[in-house]
């Protein structure tokens, strides 16, 4: 189901609140989904790899992609949170809201994940290395969604850390 066609009744109803206690909290509809995206962002910002001192710890490139995977791309929450991502393209409220957390969000996940590896911040190619990962990873996120063999994605990624290997 997407974002487009979940209500505040059928968020109340899972979160077995009543609808008057969910929308005292969140008045719109457009606030319960921003404090929901806001909230996932912390738990990545905060959790691992991201959570790490670049200064004192380094990932290799292998362990970067698994930690990576294995605490935000493979998390069913993940593609909600890439639906949520597609709809800040909107220019609307909506859209304002998710863009304004994703630009922060961005930021800090790209210069920390450049330090994880060793990387200059200033250096352009390492940023896009840093970006083909995320990609990569986006790409394999999505098509697990829809893989009856669960076991895909994890070939895929293996194989993605092959290749990156010899880059």
């Amino acid at each position: 189901m997407g974002y487009e066609q979940i209500s505040t009744t059928l968020i109340a109803q899972r979160a077995e609140v009543s609808r008057g206690a969910l929308t005292h909290q969140f008045p719109t509809r457009n606030d319960m989904l921003v404090a929901a995206f806001e909230k996932l962002v912390g738990e990545w910002r905060e959790g691992y790899p991201f959570g790490l001192d670049p200064g004192k710890e380094q990932l290799s490139v292998d362990a970067l992609v698994d930690a990576l995977w294995n605490n935000i791309f493979s998390d069913g929450r993940y593609i909600a949170a890439m639906e949520l991502m597609l709809a800040a393209r909107q220019n609307n409220e909506l859209g304002h809201a998710l863009r304004d957390i994703l630009v922060t969000w961005i930021r800090v996940r790209d210069r920390i994940t450049v330090q994880l590896v060793g990387g200059n911040v200033d250096d352009a190619e390492a940023d896009l290395k840093v970006q083909l990962h995320l990609s990569v990873l986006r790409g394999i996120a999505m098509h697990q969604s829809f893989d009856s063999d669960p076991q895909t994605a994890r070939k895929l990624i293996e194989l993605w850390k092959q290749i990156a290997q010899k880059a």
